[in-house]
């Protein structure tokens, strides 16, 4: 069993280099944006055990082993990723009630002029990072 197990991460490890090495990283090239799309489980698979096959000289036996492992491992991950982004979505709508519960907290609490002030720094502070996004984000000049 820890023969398979080691074997099956090594596959893995081998798949996701090779398929590293073949992407352009211009960010608007339609290649990447092709790349980036979300396969499917059975997609992702036959591709990992397609590549296997061919570099590793499988057996058409392997290559149907190696497919039901991917496409085990490649449901799996796809039940991760789903619950973690529930889990971010629900985190975001709670941070959103916190800070809404907040702001009507504060409303009470400071005069008309010390609320004028404290959306003036909101605003200030706003447009400092969308400034700093757009100095992060510019092309470079190679």
């Amino acid at each position: 069993m820890k023969k398979i197990m080691i074997i099956a991460g090594l596959l893995i490890g081998l798949v996701g280099t090779s398929y590293s090495q073949d992407v352009p990283l211009r960010k608007g090239d339609k290649a990447v944006q092709a790349h980036r799309e979300m396969k499917s489980a059975e997609e992702r698979a036959k591709m990992s055990a397609n590549a296997l096959e061919k570099k590793l000289n499988l057996t058409p036996e392997q290559k149907e082993k190696v497919y039901a492992l991917q496409l085990e491992r490649a449901n799996k991950m796809e039940k991760l990723q789903k619950a973690a982004s529930a889990y971010r979505k629900n985190q975001m709508e709670k941070r959103k009630e916190l800070m809404e519960d907040g702001k009507e907290k504060m409303n009470k609490i400071l005069t008309e002029e010390q609320l004028k002030t404290l959306e003036a720094m909101k605003t200030k502070g706003k447009e400092r990072m969308q400034n700093n996004r757009r100095l992060m984000h510019r092309p470079r000049k190679d």
